[in-house]
């Protein structure tokens, strides 16, 4: 058997269905992952990394004082499964392989993936020969190629990923365990440091700090309007910048009329295709059409596993000679791009252009096959055309511009008017992603005259730099060498889930600037590229063989000492700083009750909004739950409350802007407010003026003290009070329905659980008890499946039921046994006889009859006779004895209720599944024992 291991699923589908050909393939899924099966071969995807590298046992506990953060320096490094069914799967397979062959993504990550998938295949199967597929595209001529053309693995290369692996592990977990130990920092609340991401933070704390500094400078521009046969002339004068209001007055005041034309100069200009995409030109541009780095990765991830582009992870700028540059523009001159590609292949130029880099591993980023919005789905579209678009553009011919610069005077002073033309639109016809605005002025010669229509006196202000855009930034850590093109984005996006910075333009919040103020105050080597930069070199030198990754282990421990050396000098100091710097970051604005600050608060996931006057003021906010975002302070102000809106944050998702707590505080509050009876408007009113929210806050007030706020005499305020206990309770039973609904349909676009939730309530149904009584039209009305509906009603009933008989009073040990059985409702309880429940439970026949006698209590229906375990032990014994009667008669003669020879006798009904006959045999045969 042929084993191919892919990086992921998608992946081994799309090469499974590229090689079977003709062939059926079957898939199976075991566990966590799919084997896609066609003659002798087997297809595998991972779930990329399945193994990671982890420290010895032992260096788990923080606070060790045998192992502090130091030690992590040279702690000795394993590796462990994190996909451990993927990993048993994987070796399952590899055991019965007769060859195998790695078809991961063609990188450094690539590799490492694939030498981790090798190690485990030889794990179990030492002798099975192994080699490598690579590709740049997962289309049929690249798959094709790749597994006609395979060759050994890179170890080499393999090696500087696992190197970068042990690197980052080693600098990230000592040094966010040194400064969160100082900082006092631990649980959800670390402060994380690493080799890469400390001195990209620095970056964008540094910006920040020149914006600050920044001291704007005026200065003054002076325009001149005139114009020729209707067409306006703007023309600036060639001084430029004023730095003096005095010299700008006196421009002004000697541009007088008439304006004399003094020379004219046309001329050429060349504007050239933009060159092939890399991976940072590809960011840069997605940033433009308003992808996040991340999701501009994630969204070309995608469409390179489905064949539409190809690899998307180079460096290089330069088409090779290789690619059938004609066939893919043939194979996209279809569809949406039908006229544009045709046009391209009849004006294709000379040569496509090219960039300053080129590499041998992957081409740059080019569309490898046709694709529609309707099939590639609107959130990759975007992406995907511009894509193609600019594949076209690095074929088609230059664009030229006629220019003209018009120099004239006016009095005394020079000034210039300059245009430009587009007479040749080349690659500008199938490529609308840069401007090309013309600027047309009239036919002007030197020595003609001009009417000045006015003299224009601009005050300007110098600039600060600009904040670091996601794309810019990662434009900056290319040129320092910080990261890879692999994970720049994700560098980045961590710096978002700590927290650390926020916003596009990326700004730093005050837990990002403390602990870049700190360390580099204190520690400044973690902060600066260089020392980075200079490991990653050195690790793109062992995939040429020209280091050793000990080497280059060594060295990187080498400088981790420095820095330690410096960071244990300053321990106390480095705590301190950033416990006085970030304890501003938490506070939101002073408390409506007491005025002291309020400010935000973390108990494992769950997250609020506190007084920091507790325990002497107790108000509080509740916030969602951590695992839908950590909470943020922003620097927008409620102008009522005075309050910092809030934010939540989580990796890889859309930040959730709160707004002003307290607003979204009484929002939330008021429905269930209302729907207090007897609570008006006005009484709601009454309330929040007295800072009574939520409707947990008026049930904490004794009735006298609600009396006195709402003017009410205490007997209403008791009433209120009592009435707002029963609105919990039901809000309760909705919430805990909705988490029901949650567990049971996944959600989809337009049927959220809250949409099937408020449907439901607005129908009167309330609880998963009446939920399980729902009619299932209600549920299909809200985008839920006939077969979905049924199964949610289903699991309602027998959730209603269970809760039902524990409340009753049955012991879940029981109740285990019943449900086994098929006893799931109380209903069962009072319709089944308890000799059937006895026999198809194993409980005992009293034990049966005394939970079916506290069903029965509950819905006042007639207690079950009372049967002592001899007598019905002995009578199963009597009724085994008639011939003919078996296990299965037994069973038959308890639902009739029938569990000895007497109750047989004394039998005048029907048995099911018995006839008439039979039960008359049996009975005169027990007759005459």
């Amino acid at each position: 058997m042929h084993l191919i291991i892919a990086e992921k699923n998608i992946a081994a589908r799309r090469i499974a269905e590229i090689l079977s050909g003709d062939a059926k393939i079957s898939s199976k899924k075991d566990g966590a992952a799919t084997i896609y099966e066609f003659g002798n071969t087997q297809v595998i995807g991972l779930r990329g990394h399945v193994v990671e590298v982890d420290f010895e046992p032992g260096y788990d506990n923080w606070r060790s004082a045998t192992h502090p953060p130091r030690t992590l320096i040279g702690a000795g490094i394993i590796k462990r499964p994190t996909e451990k069914k993927i990993v048993s799967l994987l070796q399952k397979a590899a055991r019965k392989a007769d060859s195998v062959t790695i078809a991961t993504d063609f990188d450094t990550e690539g590799e490492l993936i694939g030498k981790e998938a090798y190690e485990l295949v030889r794990a179990v199967n030492k002798t099975v020969p192994v080699d490598r597929s690579r590709f740049s595209a997962i289309t049929p001529d690249e798959i094709n190629r790749a597994f006609a053309e395979t060759q050994p693995l890179d170890f080499n290369l393999a090696a500087a990923g696992e190197t970068r692996q042990i690197v980052d592990l080693v600098w990230g977990a000592s040094l966010t365990r040194f400064i969160s130990i100082a900082a006092k920092r631990g649980g959800g609340n670390i402060l994380s440091v690493g080799r890469v991401q400390s001195p990209t933070l620095a970056m964008i704390v540094d910006r920040e700090k020149e914006i600050e500094a920044f001291i704007p400078e005026t200065y003054w521009m002076v325009r001149l309007d005139s114009e020729k046969d209707g067409t306006p002339i703007e023309a600036r004068h060639t001084n430029g910048r004023f730095k003096e209001k005095a010299e700008a007055e006196a421009a002004v005041a000697g541009s007088v009329p008439p304006a004399t034309v003094t020379e004219v100069i046309e001329g050429e200009k060349n504007d050239r295709a933009p060159s092939p995409l890399d991976t940072t030109t590809l960011i840069v541009a997605a940033g433009r059409l308003g992808y996040s780095a991340a999701n501009a990765m994630r969204v070309a991830e995608d469409l390179y596993m489905n064949g539409y582009i190809s690899y998307p992870r180079t460096d290089n700028t330069v088409y090779p000679k290789s690619l059938n540059l004609k066939g893919i523009v043939a194979d996209l001159s279809k569809g949406v791009f039908e006229k544009d590609g045709k046009w391209v292949a009849a004006n294709m130029r000379p040569s496509p252009t090219r960039g300053k880099k080129e590499t041998t591993d992957h081409p740059p980023i080019h569309p490898a096959g046709y694709g529609s919005p309707d099939k590639i789905g609107e959130d990759a579209w975007k992406l995907y055309e511009f894509i193609v678009r600019r594949f076209f553009a690095t074929l088609s011919p230059d664009a030229k511009w006629k220019t003209l610069k018009v120099n004239i005077s006016a009095g005394r002073e020079p000034y210039t008017a300059t245009g430009g033309r587009l007479v040749v639109a080349g690659y500008r016809s199938i490529y609308p992603y840069s401007e090309a605005k013309e600027r047309i002025l009239p036919p002007l010669t030197p020595g003609e005259t001009l009417r000045i229509i006015a003299v224009h006196l601009d005050e300007k202000e110098t600039q600060p730099p600009a904040r670091y855009t996601q794309s810019r930034l990662i434009q900056r850590m290319e040129e320092l060498g910080l990261g890879t093109k692999s994970t720049r984005h994700e560098v980045i996006g961590k710096l978002i889930a700590r927290k650390y910075v926020e916003g596009n333009p990326l700004r730093p919040t005050l837990v990002g600037r403390a602990v870049t103020d700190t360390l580099q105050e204190h520690a400044d080597t973690i902060t600066k590229p260089e020392m980075t930069s200079s490991l990653e070199e050195h690790m793109n030198l062992i995939k040429v063989q020209q280091k050793q990754a000990q080497e280059v282990l060594s060295e990187s421990r080498r400088m981790l000492e420095q820095v330690f050396n410096q960071l244990e000098a300053n321990e106390s100091m480095i705590g301190g700083d950033i416990m006085d710097m970030t304890i501003e970051e938490s506070i939101v604005g002073p408390c409506p009750v007491c005025g002291h600050s309020l400010r935000i608060r973390r108990m494992g996931s769950s997250q609020f909004i506190g007084c920091m006057h507790y325990p002497d003021c107790t108000f509080n906010m509740s916030l969602p739950p951590g695992t839908w975002g950590g909470a943020v302070r922003t620097k927008d102000i409620c102008p009522t409350h005075s309050l910092n809106h809030i934010r939540l944050v989580r990796k890889g998702a859309r930040p959730w802007d709160i707004g002003c707590p307290l607003c979204s505080h009484i929002e939330s509050n008021r429905e269930a407010l209302s729907m207090i009876p007897g609570c008006s408007e006005e009484m709601i009113r009454s309330l929040h003026a007295h800072h009574l929210y939520s409707i947990t806050d008026l049930t904490a007030k004794n009735p006298d003290e609600l009396a006195g706020i709402l003017t009410v005499p205490t007997s209403s305020a008791k009433s209120l009070i009592q009435s707002a206990g029963e609105v919990i309770g039901i809000l309760r039973r909705r919430t805990e329905m909705k988490k029901f609904i949650r567990d049971h349909i996944t959600p989809r676009k337009g049927r959220s659980p809250a949409k099937i939730t408020k449907a439901l309530v607005d129908a009167g149904i309330g609880d998963i008890t009446a939920l399980g009584r729902a009619d299932p039209k209600l549920l299909k009305q809200t985008g839920v499946s006939e077969a979905e509906a049924l199964e949610l009603l289903s699991e309602a009933k027998k959730e209603s039921d269970t809760r039902t008989l524990k409340d009753i009073g049955l012991p879940a040990v029981s109740l285990k046994k019943y449900q086994a059985a098929g006893i799931t409702s109380p209903e069962d309880f009072i319709s089944i006889h308890p000799a059937s429940i006895a026999l198809a439970t194993g409980v005992t026949i009293e034990t049966v009859i005394k939970h079916a006698s506290l069903v029965s209590d509950h819905f006042n229906k007639q207690r079950p006779e009372k049967i002592s375990n001899s007598t019905f032990l002995k009578g199963q014994k009597d009724l085994a004895e008639i011939p003919g009667v078996g296990e299965a008669t037994i069973r038959k003669l308890a639902d009739a209720g029938i569990y000895d020879r007497k109750t047989l006798l004394q039998m005048k009904g029907e048995v099911s599944g018995l006839s008439h006959e039979v039960v008359s045999k049996l009975k005169k045969q027990a007759a005459l024992l």
